[in-house]
């Protein structure tokens, strides 16, 4: 009971945990943080 409930939860927020806030704030964290260094440069 205990790993049929951990197993179903876990993998649907690894899927979705891993498409969206993966992609959106590397993508997101990368563009913002060389323009940031650039301008104060």
């Amino acid at each position: 009971m205990t790993r049929s409930q951990s197993q179903k939860p876990a993998h649907k927020d690894l899927g979705r945990n891993d498409q969206k806030p993966v992609i959106t704030p590397k993508a997101a964290y990368v563009p913002v943080s060389k323009r940031s260094c650039s301008r104060s440069l």
